[in-house]
């Protein structure tokens, strides 16, 4: 159009040429003046309208500078024709790129991001974390999960990214579902889970150490109110069901029950809440073994750490140091109390056994709210180590932060099934049954359960005596303020 205009003026400039010639350059310009007309005829009219009084100029004005003031008009409005091609080029190549992001509803997280009495029920029941609190959460893990733009596609918010993680742990349900319903693709769902996780280890990685003072008294002082003067909590192990790994041996993770696992094992205080995790240990392993492993034991056998200050005083002015309540699956040594078993004689171990297992209830409470709310981690897993131990991580500190705040857990999400791969709990002991003859009938020599008399090291001369003083403090205590009642959280 440009070059049009630019001929024109060379022609007005120009001699006046012949006849014949003259009516050769008409015809070519009126041809190259349709051709541009047509080209923007649908978009934009003013654009078109100019066009014709430009070509129609030398026809209707025979003076020159008659014409002039229209063809400037006309390289002006061309120029600014130009601008607005090029602003639709540009919105033409920004939809062209969001064909790398596949269109998807997101219909619950549209739904989640409604407010109401109603809504927020809702909220709690996917992501098992209230409103006010999950956003103090979003906020200190933000900047860990903060994505930048790029020329292919904006980031995934970070409010999306934190509730697909919460509502993968919530409910166990497979990742192309759920990634489905909250708008992303499966590869990002993915990622969300790893990225929330070590973004939540590493802000509130301290909610899994133990309490300092007052903290600390107040954890002794309601334990030594149930007998057990000098107890800072119980331990104990639970497994994680996974798949049998792919590519190494499946004896190492297989346990006693027909499947195989991966063991935590657990520290928490008279409140349920968790002061000490391990994870990563392979199923067919002693929790007496998993024991040693920590650096809890090394630093016990050595005199240091949380079990190397404090204590109580007994009934009888002895003194005994700190020590958690643990089963019969650890050894009995001065900072791991545990029952008497079969081998009880008297009137007062059986006591002391009675108000043991009612105290260490609290971790068996501990992991059962743990699993109910974090459904997830009931049914198997796929064989990640490393992405099992950090979810694992990652839910303890979530569940510490639902007792700080005082969030109430549902007796709906703790007594339902509906989250459930959908087996009966009779179905489930069937099929692991059968699993574990048809497993052990490939393997008659596995020894999963290693026997406890085998371990040179099990127990102490010096445990078995802090025992003997704690059996009969707590046979006064229960004379004079009564037994605890059994099982309290059940």
């Amino acid at each position: 159009m440009v070059v049009c205009k630019l001929l024109v003026i060379e022609e007005m400039d120009s001699p006046v040429p012949s006849a014949g010639s003259l009516e050769e350059w008409e015809d070519m310009l009126f041809f190259l003046v349709f051709a541009i007309t047509q080209w923007v005829h649908r978009r934009n009219a003013a654009a078109m309208v100019v066009l014709e009084a430009v070509a129609f100029a030398p026809f209707l004005f025979g003076d020159a500078v008659t014409s002039l003031p229209l063809l400037t008009s006309g390289v002006m409005h061309g120029f600014a024709l130009t601008s607005l091609a090029a602003e639709e080029l540009g919105r033409r190549m920004e939809r062209r790129r969001r064909i790398w992001v596949v269109e998807r509803s997101g219909g619950v997280w549209r739904y989640l991001q409604r407010v109401g009495s109603e809504h927020d029920k809702v909220f709690v029941r996917f992501c098992r974390l209230p409103r006010p609190l999950f956003f103090e959460v979003l906020g200190r893990i933000a900047p860990h999960i903060q994505r930048a733009p790029t020329n292919f596609r904006n980031p995934i918010p970070v409010g999306q990214k934190f509730a697909m993680a919460l509502i993968r742990w919530a409910t166990g349900g497979y990742y192309r579902q759920t990634s489905h319903g909250m708008g992303m693709g499966l590869a990002s769902a993915l990622c969300c889970n790893d990225e929330v996780a070590n973004a939540i280890i590493s802000e509130y990685g301290h909610l899994l150490r133990w309490p300092t003072d007052p903290r600390m008294q107040e954890v002794e002082n309601a334990l030594e109110a149930e007998g057990f003067a000098g107890c800072i909590g119980a331990i104990d192990c639970t497994h994680l069901y996974i798949d049998k790994p792919k590519g190494m041996r499946g004896d190492c993770n297989y346990h006693h029950i027909g499947q195989f696992s991966v063991v935590a094992q657990v520290v928490c205080d008279h409140e349920c809440r968790i002061t000490s995790v391990y994870v990563g240990c392979a199923g067919s392993v002693h929790d007496s073994r998993v024991l040693r492993i920590l650096e809890l034991f090394r630093e016990a056998s050595q005199g240091a750490g949380v079990f190397s200050e404090g204590g109580a005083h007994l009934h009888d002015d002895r003194h005994v140091g700190r020590y958690v309540l643990g089963d019969q699956g650890y050894p009995l040594l001065p900072w791991i109390m545990t029952p008497i078993g079969r081998t009880t004689t008297t009137t007062q171990e059986r006591t002391y056994d009675n108000c043991h297992s009612a105290v260490r209830s609290c971790i068996e409470h501990c992991f059962g709210r743990l699993k109910a709310v974090w459904r997830n981690f009931i049914r198997p897993h796929i064989s990640n180590m490393k992405t099992i131990c950090k979810e694992v991580m990652a839910i303890c500190i979530l569940y510490n932060l639902m007792i700080e705040h005082r969030v109430d857990f549902d007796p709906g999400v703790l007594d339902s099934s509906s989250d459930s791969n959908g087996d009966g709990g009779h179905l489930r002991h069937r099929r692991r049954r059968r699993d574990r003859h048809r497993f052990v009938r490939h393997m008659p020599d596995l020894n999963v359960e290693p026997m406890v008399d085998d371990d040179p090291t099990y127990g102490s001369a010096l445990g078995a005596l802090v025992c003997r003083s704690l059996i009969q403090h707590v046979d006064h205590h229960v004379a004079v303020h009564g037994a605890p009642p059994p099982y309290p959280w059940r």
